[in-house]
């Protein structure tokens, strides 16, 4: 562990290090104001070059202040202590981070990279003012060594978990749906306007999420598998992050066994593949913020829970289910302070430190929120059950009571982990649990309502339960759930792998009973619940084309691709109609990098096409294309085919 050497009131080193820092504060506080001035050229110095000067005066001054009485008496004060020091710096530089990013707003300027980083500082400083718990180098060395085979078998799990998600990931699905490419589009809106702000949000999507998408495109270029590559390794990361909580709540065997079940469960890996649901996301960084906040507070290791309320911070940034994780946690405290007053009394500063980080982090979002509203609501705006006008127009048809309704959406959105297939975004028959698992986990939610007394199930309760209800409450349409419901994912596993554990303990097979028919037994489930999960995504599912909302959907990621292997000075004509036609989906965009094409809805006799352009046809007109061609032969015909379905014709002029 680290040792802090104790303070004495003798020396003004605190008050030196509090000057410096103030000197290094307003010379960053001019560099931001400088950047974010138009250029002004032939000037003596800039706009704001003066204070950048004080700044440079004041970190010399620091290292000027002398040890006389009056300085060590002041240096020895409550504020200028550790503790205190580091909290108020990372106050300072989120502020400072929260007002360049409205200086850059406000100029337009487009790259952050200097905000992110002081905004990173912030965490960094926070958590260093309760760094007396944190595990020194050396003690971390030796933990690894003492779990050397909890680590590998980790990892390996990690690998496995990657394997599903990785393979053939830019060609299955075979198609991307219009809301990827929409996804895609303003992820490459990133490098200019106002989503290169990390803090900015588009459809609830957080502008440092997007930036990240971004580059994975830049890297792996535009297409497919750079535009999924987030996701997966979303996905891969869930599988530690679910171990760990797993692992704080029943050891590490329920730890295992909810690991594995999460990195092949079909839902898990189907949107681990896919960017247009950003649910996959909260699949690792809620069970790492409740992993951290209930180990801080039980553990009553600060440096924990404040992890805990940065990370909740960051979650801003990424998707808007953050909100949902900020309720859960706040009434989670409410109610140990009142059924748990005792236990909760004791770790209280714990609370509050989880909290002040949060604060302090969230205020770039914050700001954000304030100054564009809009966009911080986006999705409550458009697919509320209260803002949309939803609520009351089913009241109108059904004639039933709000009450009731909202009643049967939360009982909906529950029974969407297990009874109602997976739908939308995903086009699976079934549920996003297997029949097993589903029976794993309604005895798990059992056991852990009868533990609620404890205040770690009441938490993983609150985490299972307060997003159920969220979302029946507040979301809409109903057959959205299945996919929204991906964010309680991990608590269901956690949950199914208790209910295996004492499934197995109340028939007589427990792990302390029955060591060798423990293990046969759930190494027999898992083998079952893998081979179901591989089976049902890439047999059932990826295999019979059944991704995307529609024919014109899939239609247009083909399109999409046929004009992207097609050179860019040729004019391209579509034909076409009613259902199919280019502009309708943004995945045409998105793969052909915006090529333009001119639909075509006349019959194909009165196109005037020239040598070398190219007449494509959707479904609906192929034969039409056929036939044509057949009369203007000597061009070059090209085919593609969505399973057994000809989904597209092109014909290349002679």
């Amino acid at each position: 562990m680290t040792e802090r050497q104790p303070e004495h009131d003798g020396d003004v080193k605190n008050i030196r290090r509090f000057v410096a820092f103030l000197g290094v504060f307003i010379l960053l506080l001019s560099q931001f104001l400088v950047f974010s001035q138009p250029l002004v050229d032939n000037v003596l110095m800039p706009p704001y070059a003066w204070l950048g000067i004080i700044g440079v005066l004041v970190l010399i001054a620091s290292q000027l202040i002398p040890p006389t009485p009056f300085w060590r008496r002041l240096s020895g004060g409550l504020v200028f202590r550790a503790g205190v020091f580091w909290v108020v710096a990372a106050l300072l530089f989120s502020a400072l981070a929260t007002g360049a990013t409205a200086f850059f707003m406000t100029y337009t300027r487009v790259n952050y990279i200097p905000v992110v980083t002081v905004w990173l500082l912030s965490a960094v400083c926070y958590v260093f003012a309760f760094a007396q718990g944190i595990p020194a180098s050396g003690s971390i060395v030796d933990w690894l060594k003492s779990h050397r085979n909890e680590v590998i078998l980790v990892l390996a799990l990690m690998v496995f978990a990657a394997a599903p998600r990785f393979y053939d990931l830019g060609y299955t699905p075979r198609v991307l749906d219009g809301d990827e490419g929409s996804v895609g589009l303003n992820a490459q809106f990133t490098v200019s306007g106002p989503l290169t702000n990390p803090f900015a949000m588009w459809e609830n999507f957080g502008g440092l999420y997007l930036q990240m998408i971004n580059l994975g495109l830049r890297f792996f270029g535009v297409n497919s598998f750079g535009l999924r590559l987030m996701p997966a390794i979303a996905g891969v990361l869930a599988v530690p992050a679910v171990y760990l909580l797993g692992r704080w709540m029943g050891g590490r065997r329920i730890a295992l066994i909810a690991a594995v079940m999460l990195a092949f469960s079909h839902s898990h890996i189907h949107f681990s593949r896919i960017v247009s649901v950003a649910y996959i996301q909260d699949t690792w960084l809620i069970p790492l913020e409740l992993y951290f906040l209930l180990s801080g507070l039980e553990k009553r290791q600060s440096w924990r829970t404040a992890l805990s309320g940065i990370l909740l911070a960051m979650h801003y940034s990424i998707y808007l289910t953050s909100q949902i994780v900020t309720a859960i946690i706040l009434i989670f405290m409410v109610l140990a302070l009142i059924f748990h007053r005792t236990w909760f009394k004791a770790r209280l500063s714990q609370a509050m430190t989880f909290w002040g980080g949060f604060l302090i982090m969230v205020l770039p979002s914050l700001y954000y929120a304030f100054r564009v509203p809009q966009e911080f609501m986006s999705r409550l705006g458009t697919s509320g059950t209260f803002q949309s006008g939803w609520l009351e127009q089913t009241m109108q048809l059904t004639g039933q009571s709000a009450a009731q309704i909202l009643l049967e959406r939360v009982v909906h959105a529950f029974l969407s982990l297990f009874y109602y297939p997976a739908i939308d975004f995903y086009g699976s028959p079934v549920p996003m649990m297997s029949f097993l698992s589903s029976v794993m986990f309604l005895a798990g939610l059992g056991i852990a309502l009868w533990r609620l007394r404890q205040p770690s199930y009441l938490l993983l309760n609150g985490y299972l339960w307060g997003a159920t209800v969220a979302i029946g409450v507040f979301a809409t349409p109903p057959s959205a759930d299945s996919y929204r419901m991906l964010m309680v994912l991990p608590a269901a596993m956690t949950l199914a792998a208790l209910g295996l554990d004492q499934i197995l303990e109340f028939i007589g097979v427990g792990w302390g009973e029955a060591r060798n028919g423990y293990r046969f037994s759930v190494a027999a489930v898992l083998a079952s619940l893998v081979v179901f999960n591989l089976w049902t995504y890439f047999a059932d599912f990826a295999g019979k084309c059944r991704f995307a909302e529609s024919q014109a959907g899939r239609f247009a990621s083909y399109l999409g691709w046929e004009l992207s292997r097609i050179d860019s000075e040729s004019e391209v004509f579509l034909l076409s109609d009613d259902f199919f036609s280019h502009g309708t989906h943004a995945s045409t965009f998105f793969l052909s990098q915006s090529r333009r094409v001119t639909n075509f809805p006349d019959p194909i006799d009165m196109i005037d096409a020239v040598s070398g352009e190219i007449i494509i046809a959707p479904p609906s007109r192929i034969e039409e294309l056929r036939l044509w061609a057949r009369a203007h032969p000597g061009g070059q015909l090209h085919y593609e085919y969505d399973c057994d379905t000809l989904m597209l014709m092109s014909y290349r002029l002679p």
